[in-house]
């Protein structure tokens, strides 16, 4: 049996989650024509033949096919080719570009649906007269008002997701964190190396665009081990992993060691648009943290508890143990490391705010 790549899976769930809007679309566009005309045989303003069946099966058959285009479209074409522009840019923009091409595709599929109602072939003149009649009428343009605006819900759902990610929409609509909820979670704080040096020197509208693209080179290995992210806090951010997820094949060490490795593969880019290459360390570590969502203006999912802290701490210990990632005991035992990493102990320390002491490893890849 074929298992599908964290990657894979998450693409697959952005462009199925395109399909059902458009379906869904369809099916409430049809529910009204079908109330309307009930069991007519033509349409009223056009006097165009009307098979409730045929019509139906299109209609569900066109939103499956423009959900696909449009899902694919947004995942792989303006995945990042509009990414510089404003929502409303970006939204106004795709909106016109895909409404033209749903009013060709729709024009295109009347053609074979009235040459069969008038079982006439394709092109024949009582055929392309009908199609016209339709697209001339008030009618069409209506259900074209009705596609532009499920296009434009698409569009906002895409752009909710990517802000806040698919899992963090997926926990909206199901209520997961209404109300506060204790679970075990793998943490990881990566923090830039001399990342103020290097604002000074580049001015903040350079600097941006530096943390903007570093940022965009770790989002596939967070993606490839089903990291969350859930903070920029800066230069700075935070990972987050449900327990099993974290530890299974060592994700979260998985993660830091891709992201390490997608900033080397652009080493040439960096060095030639910034004259810097982004260097970073990171602690990592697992423990019971409550989550749910606070806010009232503002809504949004908050961790609390005492991994949150001794993540950080770990990590802010890394410039002075020479490290650039270090991983609680709590953790390293948990995790299925295999041979892929060489493990060197840096000892037991007692963490600001913390009575216990922790053991901490700092971990190479080999």
């Amino acid at each position: 049996m074929m298992v599908l790549s964290p990657k894979r899976k998450n693409f697959l769930l952005s462009w199925i989650t395109y399909v059902i809007i458009f379906v869904i679309g369809g099916l409430l566009f049809y529910n009204v024509e079908r109330g309307l005309l009930g069991g007519a045989s033509f349409y009223p303003s056009t006097k165009n033949p009307y098979d409730a069946m045929a019509s139906g099966v299109s209609i569900i058959l066109g939103s499956m096919f423009m959900g696909a285009v449009i899902g694919y479209c947004e995942l792989t074409l303006f995945r990042f080719l509009l990414s510089n522009k404003t929502f409303l840019f970006k939204i106004a923009s795709k909106v016109l570009l895909y409404a033209a091409f749903l009013t060709s595709f729709i024009i295109l599929l009347s053609l074979p649906i009235n040459a069969l109602a008038l079982e006439q072939p394709l092109f024949h003149q009582d055929v392309l007269d009908t199609v016209r009649d339709f697209t001339s009428n008030y009618a069409f343009w209506s259900a074209m008002i009705h596609c532009a605006a499920f296009i434009t819900l698409s569009l906002f759902i895409k752009e909710m997701i990517d802000n806040i990610g698919i899992s963090q929409v997926k926990n909206f609509f199901t209520g997961k964190y209404h109300s506060s909820k204790e679970e075990t979670r793998v943490f990881m704080f990566l923090d830039m190396k001399d990342s103020t040096t290097i604002a000074e020197q580049m001015g903040h509208e350079r600097y941006y665009r530096f943390l903007n693209r570093y940022y965009r080179d770790m989002t596939r290995p967070i993606v490839a081990t089903e990291g969350e992210i859930y903070q920029y806090i800066g230069d700075e951010i935070v990972i987050s992993w449900e327990g099993k997820a974290g530890l299974i094949n060592s994700n979260c060490l998985a993660c830091f060691f891709g992201i390490q490795e997608a900033i080397e593969k652009n080493r040439d880019y960096y060095i030639n648009t910034f004259g810097q290459l982004p260097a970073f360390k990171a602690g990592i570590h697992i423990g019971q943290v409550t989550r749910g969502e606070v806010g009232v203006l503002k809504k949004e999912l908050l961790f609390t508890g005492d991994t949150i802290n001794v993540t950080a701490r770990i990590q802010s210990l890394c410039n002075e143990l020479e490290s650039q990632l270090l991983v609680s005991e709590d953790l390293l035992n948990k995790l299925e490391q295999g041979n892929d990493y060489q493990v060197t102990s840096k000892g037991e320390y007692s963490l600001r705010g913390r009575d216990q002491t922790i053991e901490l490893f700092h971990l190479k890849q080999i």
